[in-house]
C-alpha cells in the first residue's frame, strides 16, 4: 500500500483563473455611480409602459448616454440583484416629489395610449376637453400622471408625422 499523497498547496492554474474571475467586480457595480436615482425611476417607468428595452434606449433621455447593453444590465440588476435593487429603491424614495413628477411626465407613451390617440381625427380641432374626456373614458390605459395637455402635445406630434388613423 502506498502512502497517501498530500494535496498541493498551490491550486491548479485553471482553478486559480476561475477564482480570479469571480473576485472581479461586476460591470453593473462598476457603473453604480453613473446611474442616478432619477435614471432608475425613469428606466422602471419607461419599461413598465413599453415592455421594450430597445424602445427605452431609443426614446428616453437619461442623465448620461447609456448604450443598450448598459440599459439591459441595469434593468436586470434592478430586478435580480438584491443589493443594487435595495440601494436604488432607497435612493429613489429620497427624490423630491417635484422631481418624481418631472420624471413621470417624461415617460414614453405605450402602444395602447397611442392607439387611442390615433382615433382623434386629424381634420378635427380637438380641444383640451377632448383629451380630458379621453383620459376619463380610459383611465386603465393612460399612465396615471398623464394630463390632457400632454395628450394634446403628443397627438400634435403624431399628426405632424402622419401617424393618425385618417392620415396616409
Amino acid at each position: 500500500v502506498s502512502a497517501p499523497v498530500a494535496p498541493s498547496p498551490v491550486p491548479t492554474p485553471g482553478l486559480a483563473k476561475r477564482m480570479k474571475k469571480s473576485k472581479q467586480p461586476l460591470q453593473v457595480t462598476k457603473d453604480l455611480g453613473r446611474w442616478k436615482p432619477a435614471d432608475d425611476l425613469l428606466l422602471i417607468n419607461a419599461v413598465l409602459q413599453t415592455n421594450d428595452l430597445t424602445s427605452v434606449h431609443l426614446g428616453v433621455k437619461f442623465s448620461c448616454r447609456f448604450n443598450l447593453r448598459e440599459i439591459q444590465e441595469r434593468w436586470y440588476a434592478l430586478l435580480y440583484d438584491p443589493i443594487i435593487s435595495k440601494l436604488a429603491c432607497q435612493a429613489m424614495r429620497q427624490l423630491h416629489p417635484e422631481a418624481i413628477a418631472a420624471i413621470q411626465s417624461k415617460v414614453l407613451f405605450s402602444k395602447a395610449e397611442e392607439q387611442l390617440l390615433t382615433k382623434v381625427g386629424s381634420t378635427s380641432q380637438p380641444t383640451l376637453d377632448t383629451f380630458q374626456e379621453l383620459l376619463h373614458k380610459h383611465p386603465d390605459v393612460f399612465y396615471p400622471s398623464r394630463t390632457a395637455k400632454a395628450l394634446q402635445l403628443h397627438w400634435q406630434l403624431m399628426k405632424q408625422y402622419y401617424l393618425l388613423d385618417d392620415q396616409t
